[in-house]
């Protein structure tokens, strides 16, 4: 199946199961609280969580015997000829079918969340799935906030029972476009394949897993508690019926809403500076915080509060470093857990906080809020306590995968800094020999050889701790060969990168070779490659330019915009250091043949140095200009008289016609036919360079200079005001 139409598949499933969960929340407790007292909550909570747990076993069996793509379109469609049925006899029994919708929604629902995910990991390739897989979670987060509006609006405009009609149309619709997903073979059992892991078994042969579960289990119950406060101060504050789906509906849109926005602007940046463990470790955090707010203040408006930053969280933060915990288990072992660790110990948390809630009912204590909240506050610590621990864990259970080649990483898309520091401080041995070497007679023993200072250096800066690493750093004087292979490595590590580069640059003669070496080998990560060109600008020119020449064929555009950046300011520097402008021609060609849709939206990772003097781009420029068009011109400067080039460039970003006319004359003298044709049609769509009639290069040359301090006025028009003090 083509991957357009697959992922189109993969985007409208996923709104419909999200805007279902949603309002299937929102109806769930609503009807719940309707028809039976808060203090009935534990009990149904741990029978949801028992009928979550045996339908768990038997999804397996279905998944693992017919394959996500057959099984997940077939719950979808059940699920929604049980809303039809819950719709028809609602009214008789409105209160066996509330705790029927209970069930329904909580024990299916997590099943169907679960297969569908597993679809989607059958129906894309790795590669792929980190391309889509953002985009397809987006989508979903827009269709749980409709979802939410559906409900709030169908319950303010008819009976709440009607919303149950809106949860068996989504679930239908969501069958109907899952099943056009493609139907791969059912999985069959290989030759010698051991019996299935027991729980036990796996946890005991890796206990990383068992950490894992212990803080499912932590977060899940603490949750459960503030939970149970939530709901219980609804219901008193709501009453029944509409009014408290209304408000459960828009409570679930505003977390929905907060979540999305924690997950876009937040989660990345908190896994590359904290790392996995820490990055869990603020739902727990906010749980606690939320359980003492409560506790001083212990009224509903802090326990909403208390419980959507624990929807948040658990929706960005967490889930975002929890899904990077099973990079380093073996597939057998994640086959085997993580559907027991997401689905059967998320319910057992359930049960637990539900358990512990029931028995402080029992025990009818007089002081039974603030009782419960001290038991969440517990649970958040334990849960803090095992989250700061699964770093270490982590870093032990990759390091032994790295080392073992069980695992394959690429460093330019690992986005936490545990697993970047991991990396950076594994060695790769080499290919073993072909032949085994024939047995050597053990050497006498040795005395310890004394260790010297580069070898301690050297060591500080593979620790992969960020403060050993920047210490060491500080404390290198002129780089040699040995710590300068160390530093370029280290050129990936956004948190150590900027200081890598700067001892990298003090003296980068002697190490030219080296760069050039690691800059056009394409095995080397693209987050050192991009970083090399600007190092290039003060080493060996003879061998950083025919280095940077060989950069612009790069296939990432990031490095071949530096390389051309670095040559001009070679260049500039060695003027007497020939670039041939056959090899120079031929790169723009290469960059003006890309469609149009590419060559406006690219982008660089990096910031521009603010120490570049030999950019185009003054500030007005930098916000405005092309990235493409000025990847063409530096390289245009490069073979080129430098100073027209750069006006030509600026003139071509002002609304005057007349200097982009002068722009335009210039270049029809200078550049050859083809590509200013090109150049043309991408720089002003549908007009043509003037070609035969255009002025004498030398006199378009004349007159584009005359233009200078118009053209610096018309860019001076277009500077912000400056904002008074």
């Amino acid at each position: 199946m083509p991957e357009r139409r697959m992922t189109l598949i993969a985007m409208a499933g996923a709104a419909l199961m999200v805007a279902h969960q949603v309002a299937g929340k929102a109806v769930r407790d609503s009807f719940f609280l309707s028809h039976h007292p808060a203090s009935d909550l534990p009990r149904v909570v741990i029978a949801a969580a028992a009928v979550s747990i045996l339908l768990v076993l038997v999804s397996a069996r279905l998944m693992g015997r017919f394959g996500p793509a057959r099984t997940v379109p077939a719950g979808f469609l059940l699920s929604a000829l049980l809303h039809a049925l819950e719709y028809a006899y609602m009214d008789g029994s409105p209160g066996r079918w509330s705790v029927i919708i209970y069930f329904h929604i909580v024990a299916l629902g997590a099943i169907l969340l679960s297969g569908f995910w597993s679809l989607m990991a059958e129906s894309f390739d790795p590669p792929s799935a980190r391309r889509l897989f953002g985009r397809i979670t987006g989508f979903g987060t827009l269709g749980g906030i409709s979802g939410g509006l559906l409900a709030e609006r169908l319950a303010t405009l008819s009976a709440p029972a009607d919303v149950l009609l809106l949860l068996a149309a989504l679930h239908l619709a969501a069958a109907a476009v899952l099943a056009g997903a493609p139907r791969g073979a059912p999985a069959r059992p290989a030759e010698g394949r051991t019996a299935p892991l027991r729980p036990v078994a796996l946890f005991r042969r890796a206990p990383y897993l068992a950490l894992i579960a212990m803080t499912v289990l932590a977060g899940t119950s603490s949750a459960a508690i503030l939970d149970y406060l939530f709901k219980a101060g609804a219901s008193a504050a709501f009453g029944g019926g509409a009014g408290l789906l209304r408000f459960f509906a828009l409570f679930y849109i505003s977390t929905q809403v907060l979540t999305f926005g924690a997950q876009t602007f937040l989660a990345r940046r908190a896994l590359a500076r904290l790392g996995i463990g820490r990055t869990m470790s603020a739902l727990p955090f906010g749980v606690g915080a939320g359980a003492l707010a409560a506790l001083m203040l212990p009224v509903f408006p802090v326990f909403a509060l208390a419980r959507s930053l624990e929807f948040v969280l658990r929706g960005s933060l967490y889930r975002s470093a929890y899904e990077l915990l099973y990079t380093p288990v073996p597939p057998e072992e994640k086959r085997a857990a993580k559907t027991l660790v997401d689905v059967a110990f998320d319910r057992a948390g359930d049960a637990l906080g539900g358990g512990l809630v029931q028995l402080v009912l029992w025990i009818g204590a007089a002081y039974m809020t603030s009782e419960l909240l001290g038991i969440t506050l517990a649970l958040a610590a334990a849960g803090i306590w095992i989250s700061l621990g699964l770093d270490g864990a982590y870093t032990r259970l990759i390091q032994r995968r790295l080392l073992d080649h069980a695992v394959q990483l690429d460093l330019d898309e690992i986005p936490d800094s545990t697993t970047r520091s991991v990396f950076v401080s594994v060695p790769r041995p080499g290919p073993a020999p072909a032949t085994p070497a024939p047995p050597r007679r053990p050497a006498p023993p040795r005395p310890p050889a004394e260790i010297d200072d580069t070898v301690r250096t050297l060591a500080e800066l593979r620790s992969g701790d960020r403060d050993r690493v920047l210490a060491a750093i500080a404390g290198l004087g002129r780089v040699t060969a040995l710590e300068a292979a160390q530093l370029v490595r280290l050129l990936a590590w956004d948190e150590v990168s900027e200081a890598a580069r700067a001892a990298l640059g003090r003296d980068p003669g002697p190490i030219t070779g080296l760069l050039v070496d690691q800059l056009t080998h394409p095995a080397v990560p693209f987050g050192i490659r991009r970083r090399i060109p600007p190092v290039l600008i003060g080493g060996e020119a003879r061998l950083a330019v025919p280095g940077l020449l060989a950069g612009l064929e790069d296939e990432r555009f990031e490095v071949r915009f530096r390389c051309a950046r670095a040559l001009d300011a070679v260049r500039m520097r060695h003027p007497e250091v020939p670039v041939p402008p056959e090899t120079v021609f031929a790169a723009v060609e290469r960059e003006l043949a890309v469609a149009e849709p590419v060559w406006n939206s690219r982008r660089l990772l990096d910031q521009r140095a603010e120490t570049d003097q030999e950019a185009f781009l003054d500030e007005v420029l930098q916000r405005r200009a092309d990235r493409s068009l000025e990847h063409v011109f530096s390289l245009f400067a490069a073979v080129l008289p430098r100073e027209p080039v750069k006006i030509a460039f600026r003139a071509l970003h002002t609304e005057n016609p007349a200097l982009r006319g002068l722009a335009a004359e210039y270049l029809d003298s200078v550049l050859p036919a083809g590509i200013r044709r090109r150049l043309w049609d991408l720089v002003q769509p549908g007009k043509e360079p003037k070609g035969e009639g255009a002025a004498p290069g030398g006199e378009a040359l004349d007159r584009l200079l005359e233009s200078h301090q118009s053209l610096l006025l018309e860019i001076d028009r277009a500077r912000p005001p400056e904002k008074e003090e």
